[in-house]
């Protein structure tokens, strides 16, 4: 999955959100993975990034907030980190199960 910009609007965090947004709404699987940098310049964190000056901190309480409004659990992927980017994995976006109650197909109580 690819949610890119182009380089000049590193810091526009809405559109970056809405190409992570397209890029998950289009992706079939029930895992897909997004480049740490391309999440972060989505939701970029107020501190500096320790780790790199070319991209953001990421805002994790932001960013699973936003990904489990849109049915997303989201987790970092340190697994999938290429040698010498430990400290900007991937991020793994998994599905959340649907509701039975959202589609009437649960149990009912009375």
């Amino acid at each position: 999955m690819h949610a890119s910009r182009s380089a000049a609007a590193p810091r526009d965090s809405r559109a970056w959100q809405t190409a992570l947004d397209r890029a998950l709404a289009a992706h079939d699987s029930e895992d897909a993975f997004a480049h740490y940098p391309h999440v972060a310049f989505a939701f970029p964190s107020s501190s500096p990034n320790p780790y790199s000056r070319e991209y953001p901190l990421l805002n994790y309480r932001e960013l699973k907030e936003w990904a489990t409004s849109r049915g997303w659990r989201v987790r970092p992927a340190p697994e999938r980190a290429p040698e010498g980017e430990e400290y900007s994995p991937p991020v793994r976006f998994t599905r959340l199960p649907q509701r039975a109650s959202r589609d009437g197909a649960g149990p009912r109580y009375h």
